[in-house]
Parts: C-alpha cells; structure tokens; sequence
C-alpha cells in the first residue's frame, strides 16, 4: 500500500504532465530486434521532458544487456552550485539497494570459506556484540540466528516500516559478521574483494578521496540537502554509479564471473558511438557499445561462485513484484496495457533505494539478461526514476525480442 506521500508525489507529477502545454516526444511505433539505438534516442528525448515536468535537478542512468554497457549517461545536473553535469559516473547514495552489495560480501566470505551461512550468527561475532543484541535478534523474528536467514529478512511493502527495520538490523549483524571474519572494517573488505574486481573504484560505503568529487548533491524541497553520515552502512550506506552498478549487473549475469576475459574481447567491451543525432540533443552524450559476445571464457575473473550468484539475482529487498503498480501509476509513459505481458512478467526482478533527497530504481530481467539502473537525486525523483526504469526495460525487451506497435 502506498503512503499519502508516495501518492501525493506520483499524483503530482501526472497532473504536471496533464497541464503541459506541449506533447511528449513520440514513442517509436515498432522497435526492430536488436535495434537499442531506437531505445535509446527516445529515452534521450523522453527523460529530459518529463525532469522538466517533476522538476528533477539530475538523472543518471544504465541499460545492460548481459556482458555490455548499451548506454549509460546522465541528465541534468549533479550539483548546480558548481555547473557539474550528471553523468552515467555520478554517484548516488542508493539506499535499501546497498543490501544487495552488502550480501556480495557476505555470500563472498562464505565462498572463501571464512564464513558459515547456516551456523548460528554468535560464532562470527566477538560476544560484545552478541550480547546487546539479544533480544533485538528475538524481535528480528529471524531464529535459528543465521547468515543465511539474516540475507532473507525483508520488510512486506516499502511502507512496512518495521519490517524495513527488522532488515536493516540483520544487515547491520552481516555486516559485523563479515568484518570480524575477514579481520578487516566491512567497507575496506567489499572495495577488496567486491568493487575493485568489477571496476568499482569509485563506489563505497565510506567516503574516500575517489568517491568525494563524483557525489552528486541531494535536493529536498528544490533546495541542496546535506546527506546525514549512515551509521548503519550495511543496511543502505552505499554510494555507487550507475555505470558501476552496470558492471554488477553483468557479473550477476556471468554466473559470478565479471567479462573483462569474453571470448574475443581481451579489452572486455568495444564502444562506438553511434550517430543518433536526428533525436539526440547535441548536449547530451550518448554511448551505445558494440556487440560482444556473450560467452564469459574460462578464466574470465571470478567474484562469485555460480550458486551465490543466482543466489543475489532470487534476493528480495522488499517483498512481491511491484512493477504492475509502477505500470499503472507510468501511463504517462507507457504507450501500451500494463497487462501487455512485456512489464508485469513475473521473471523481472526489482529493487527500489531511497534516502532523504536520492531515489535509485534497478530492474533485472535475468532470463533476458538485461538490466536498467535509474538514479535521481531530489525528493521529487521517485516517481519519475520508478517510471523511467520500467519503460527503459519495456522497451529493452521489445528490442530483445522484436516488437511491433507499442
């Protein structure tokens, strides 16, 4: 069930679009197969039009297909006291959505063999940590007390509040958990073993020297917002880039292998750009990447394990599939029914982050493999990154598959 001021947001941002004295850019009336150049150049049109209309100051976003980059770019601004533009590169701090980095670690440490998912969560604690934390882990609802239980606990709803903090308790313990195996702080352990491997060298759950002149500024209320330090990193303290959460995507894709190695591509993928200027403003950069092949060699680096892998891909951060409501409350996106059957497929995978001014959306369509990642950076964002995540995806797949009339 949605919050009076979810409802509130979303309401507001159609009405926008229904006193607007100009029509949105025209959607593409068939999309040939393979043709992501179309999808791209109506997004390039479409994002700006409708930031305007939700007055949204920046946009990031990604487009995967299994082991490349089809797009990935920026809109607007990421901090507009300094006239810093909105990259594919901005860093977005993408709340609930750190869990699933964070569960990277923790399936990594159990890889290693450092730490055991079914044995009771005290013995990768030192006891001042167990101790306080008794009957907080009663409440938690989560015996036996495990790493593997801890993963799955998610609150119902995004409006499930304590459920949402039942789940940041446990990821607070994971994140202990691994630290104390890996005898090392949880932020230093995932940039080692996590994001370095994947080409993550900006993202983090800490602040660091990389990190700090690629942050975009957060904007409550059209004014700039002071992010508040996360004491709970674990549970949503992550900064990423939606390139870099690309890059995550396509190692999920790989079976936990990340294609820097794919056969035929020693270099890991080939960019063009491709001459998409007929729709594209000329201030907009927009990179589509040249086909590779999809095959992951046999030495290709690995992060994961094959089984941890599909493990994250079935991970929930929030209970049941939310994209029939996104389609519904996206029809001034969504040139078709939302029972189209390209949307509300139950094999698309979605998780939602949110913090005081940032909004980040990432959906996965695993049988597909192909993944969008939005990212904005106000209060006012969440509808409108919501619904450019699910028409990018839409249109993805009738791309993939070949569509005809929207």
């Amino acid at each position: 069930m949605f919050s009076l001021s979810r409802l509130v947001a979303i309401g507001s941002l159609l009405l926008a679009g229904g006193g607007c004295q100009t029509l949105p850019p025209a959607a593409p009336a068939t999309i040939a197969k393979g043709d992501y150049a179309a999808v791209v150049s109506y997004l390039t049109q479409r994002i700006p039009y409708d930031m305007a209309l939700a007055k949204v100051p920046g946009v990031s976003i990604a487009i995967v297909e299994d082991q490349r980059i089809v797009w990935s770019t920026g809109f607007g601004v990421a901090d507009a006291s300094r006239h810093r533009r909105a990259t594919g590169d901005t860093l977005y701090r993408v709340g609930a959505i750190s869990k699933i980095v964070t569960a990277a670690g923790v399936l990594h440490a159990a890889d290693d063999g450092r730490l055991s998912l079914d044995a009771p969560a005290a013995g990768a604690l030192p006891d001042w940590h167990v101790e306080p934390r008794r009957n907080a882990m009663q409440w938690m609802g989560a015996a036996p007390y495990t790493a593997r239980n801890l993963l799955n606990l998610h609150p119902g709803t995004l409006e499930d509040t304590m459920g949402r903090a039942r789940a940041d308790m446990a990821y607070a313990l994971l994140g202990d958990m691994v630290a104390h195996v890996a005898e090392e702080p949880f932020d230093a352990y995932v940039r080692r073993t996590i994001l370095q491997p994947l080409n993550m060298p900006r993202a983090g759950f800490r602040p660091h020297e990389r990190m700090l002149e690629q942050r975009a500024v957060g904007y409550r209320r059209g004014r700039p917002w002071a992010e508040a330090p996360q004491p709970n990193e674990a549970a949503d303290g992550l900064w990423v880039s939606a390139s870099e959460m690309a890059r995550f995507s396509s190692m999920l894709f790989a079976g936990g292998a990340y294609g820097s190695r794919a056969a035929g591509n020693p270099g890991g993928r080939a960019e063009v750009n491709v001459d998409v200027s007929a729709a594209v403003s000329a201030d907009v950069s927009a990179k589509v990447s040249a086909k590779v092949s999809a095959k992951v060699s046999a030495d290709a680096p690995r992060v994961l394990t094959a089984q941890s892998a599909q493990t994250l891909l079935g991970l929930q951060t929030v209970a049941g599939d939310r994209l029939d409501l996104d389609c519904r409350f996206a029809l001034s996106w969504l040139a078709a029914p939302c029972d189209d059957g390209v949307v509300t497929a139950t094999s698309l995978r979605e998780h939602s982050g949110a913090t005081e001014a940032f909004h980040s959306r990432w959906v996965l369509a695993p049988q597909d493999r192909l993944a969008v990642l939005v990212m904005g950076n106000s209060d006012s964002s969440e509808a409108l990154v919501a619904a450019v995540a699910t028409l990018a995806m839409r249109m993805m797949r009738q791309a993939r598959q070949g569509a005809g009339p929207g």
